[in-house]
């Protein structure tokens, strides 16, 4: 199964958006009313929706999803993307201080500038390097979800998520609750 079919078969009837960002960025995709939301994990080398998805994206939501430290495999977020398809209707990248670059690359050339956007929080230095590639659609994270508004022309949208970085107790900003 492909990222694309797998976003087709739990939400059919949807304009659906891929963002690949840190789990702690979750909470700028918060809207009202709620969105259709659903986590996508690695399981077998490829990535699926997790149990208990779809949900709708809540500010208590993605204060949970928080600390949802998923194991994340850049090689199989870079082979999912390497297979996506138009049913897919925008595929944002988060930046994270360039980390985002590498995944962004495994997006089809053809959908780049038609599909994709790169996020960033308050700058992006490198957005030459991403419009070098064929990006043309950048936002500040923050103005995400204005784009998919006017992207979805009205219809129903729904969000999937994959997490790109790596946290655990160790190494997570907020203090741990154990």
């Amino acid at each position: 199964m492909t990222l694309s079919s797998e976003l087709q078969r739990v939400f059919p009837d949807c304009f659906r958006v891929l963002i690949l960002d840190n789990e702690v960025t979750v909470d700028a995709f918060v809207t009202e009313p709620p969105l259709p939301w659903a986590r996508l994990v690695a399981e077998g080398g490829t990535y699926r929706v997790a149990a208990g998805y779809p949900t709708t994206l809540t500010a208590a939501e993605a204060d949970r999803e928080e600390r949802n430290w998923d194991r994340v495999s850049n090689a199989a977020i870079r082979a999912g993307l390497s297979g996506l398809d138009e049913s897919v209707g925008l595929v944002a990248f988060g930046n994270n201080a360039g980390q985002g670059m590498p995944l962004a690359d495994a997006l089809p050339a053809p959908l780049r500038a038609s599909r994709g956007i790169v996020m960033y929080g308050r700058s992006l230095p490198e957005q030459p390097a991403y419009e070098a590639t064929g990006f043309a659609r950048f936002c500040p994270r923050a103005g995400l979800l204005d784009l998919i508004r006017d992207a979805a022309a009205g219809s129903a949208v729904a969000l999937a998520f994959i997490n790109t970085i790596e946290h655990n107790e160790q190494n997570y900003h907020a203090p741990w609750p154990g």
